[in-house]
């Protein structure tokens, strides 16, 4: 197995637990929340969760070799990608806009707190594994 594959394969693993603990834990805060920040904050985990286990699956299945420099050039994009999630999620925490309505303050924060948790979390398992690879 080479380097390049090895880092892919603990991502995936690693992503695969986080998107299985953000869909749990989601799941359980959405429908249980006592508040409704509480409860905006565990759909909008649940679905990064959702999304992070795809990702991780199709990875997974994938059977050609994957290049070291292709996989970096991804990670490093992918890390920056993941910095503006962060800033995203805490402007729609920090701000609260309402979209015309569609979101309450509290919505707003419960949202934003979870994007700027789930961009942290992928900016860590991105820039940790790019690194890896040099």
């Amino acid at each position: 197995m080479t380097p390049a594959r090895d880092v892919a394969q603990k991502l995936g693993r690693r992503l695969a637990w986080w998107g299985g603990a953000s869909v749990v834990g989601g799941t359980v805060a959405a429908v249980a929340g006592p508040s409704s920040a509480v409860r905006a904050f565990g759909l909008q985990s649940a679905g990064w969760g959702a999304i992070d286990l795809a990702i991780a699956g199709i990875g997974a299945a994938r059977k050609s070799e994957v290049e070291a420099a292709k996989l970096r050039r991804t990670l490093w994009i992918n890390t920056g990608l993941d910095v503006v999630y962060i800033a995203v999620g805490a402007h729609l925490a920090y701000r609260t806009p309402s979209f015309t309505g569609r979101l309450t303050r509290d919505d707003a924060i419960g949202h934003g707190a979870a994007v700027v948790v789930q961009g942290a979390a992928l900016l860590v398992l991105d820039s940790v594994h790019a690194r890896q690879l040099g």
